[in-house]
Parts: C-alpha cells; structure tokens; sequence
C-alpha cells in the first residue's frame, strides 16, 4: 500500500496562548497622523481595534510588542533609506528622535507591561535595526500575530524577514495600512502566497476567543 505523507501547510497554524505574541508595528504620528508626508491610508482607523486585540492578548497573556520607528536626528544611523526618501530633514513630523513624528498615536493605550522596541530599519527582524527577535526568543515564542503601518514597508519586510528566520506570522489584512488602496491589495496577495497566514481581525478575534474558553 503506497502511503503519502500529507505535506504541512499554514493552513494548520494556530495561535496558541504559550508560543504566540502580539507585534504592532509604527503606530506613530508620522504615519497615523492626517496630512503628513507618509500618512498611511485608513491608519487612525485601526487604533480602536488595534487596541481591542492587545487588551485579548493582555488577559491571555500573550506578550503585546510595540515597535517604534526611530532614528538620529542627524540621521547618520538611516544607511540607505534616505536614498529612498529624502524628505524635509527639520520637518517635525518625521520619525526621528524627539520628534512628534516619533510619538505613538493619539489614542493608542499602551500598558506598563508591554514592550517597546526602537527600531532603525524598515525590518524589525534585519540584523542590527532592533532587538525584537533576541526579545521573542527570550520569551519562548516562535510565531507572532502582526498588524500596524505601512503594509508593504516596515509591516511587510518585518513580516518577510520573520517567515525567513522561522517564526509563523499571522499577517491582520484588515488591521494594517499604507499609502494606497492598490498598494495595499497588492501586498496582501504577495504576503499570503509566499510568508504569512493572512488573516482578518475578526478571524483573530474569534480563534482567541476560543482560546480565552479553554484556559478559564
């Protein structure tokens, strides 16, 4: 009899309470706030929920990340990004230290027990940009739930980079923003054909609801 060994798929990953944290990625007046160089598109939208599903994984002990975009104001950390980007180097609202463009949004509730970790790179899991993979190690956990700005920028490449170094990624399609409706369609498709299980808000929500059932 032949047997044909059954090939594992994302389609079986699941949050689970002990290996899962949650990572909001530049929730930040650079790219939340209206008008702004680098506004994202429907970003102060997604602070409500955004907060919603912190305060699940808060009661469910799932660790709550918050990484921040922040660099010198002479910007000699920035390496090629200002290639990409010039932009206005005394413009208050970009994302540099002391800035207000730096200071998270308006309305976002971070809690004493959460992390924040400062970021210099679009990618928060590149060498050197931060210590967020040091951090989820460090907390046992191997695969994170992700949401924030931009999708295909600091959202994506944290997310590429992270399938790369084996954590599973849940990727919130309807909880990340960028600066266009067609850039965020096209990021989601790429993201869920090649690194992530992309999920709704609501898809979440209900699997740790589900969770919060069998641990009470």
């Amino acid at each position: 009899m032949e047997i044909i060994l059954r090939r594992p798929s994302k389609d079986d990953w699941a949050i689970t309470v002990d290996k899962t944290a949650l990572v909001v990625i530049d929730m930040q007046r650079a790219f939340v706030d209206k008008g702004t160089p680098t506004e994202c598109v429907g970003a102060r939208e997604l602070v409500p929920k955004i907060n919603a599903l912190a305060a699940v994984c808060r009661r469910l002990r799932i660790p709550v990340i918050f990484i921040k975009a922040t660099r010198r104001i002479d910007q000699l950390d920035s390496g090629l990004m200002n290639d990409m980007y010039a932009g206005d180097p005394d413009d208050e609202m970009r994302a540099l230290d002391g800035r207000k463009g730096a200071e998270f949004c308006n309305g976002l509730n971070i809690m004493q027990d959460d992390y924040i970790v400062p970021k210099k790179r679009y990618s928060a899991l590149i060498a050197g940009s931060s210590n967020l993979e040091t951090l989820l190690r460090s907390l046992n956990r191997d695969r994170f739930i992700i949401c924030g700005v931009a999708t295909d920028v600091c959202v994506g490449t944290t997310t590429t980079d992270g399938m790369m170094l084996g954590f599973k990624v849940f990727f919130i399609s309807d909880l990340t923003a960028t600066l266009s409706e067609e850039r965020q369609r096209v990021a989601l498709e790429v993201y869920d054909r090649h690194f992530a299980k992309v999920m709704t808000f609501d898809a979440v929500m209900k699997e740790l609801a589900q969770l919060a059932q069998q641990v009470s």
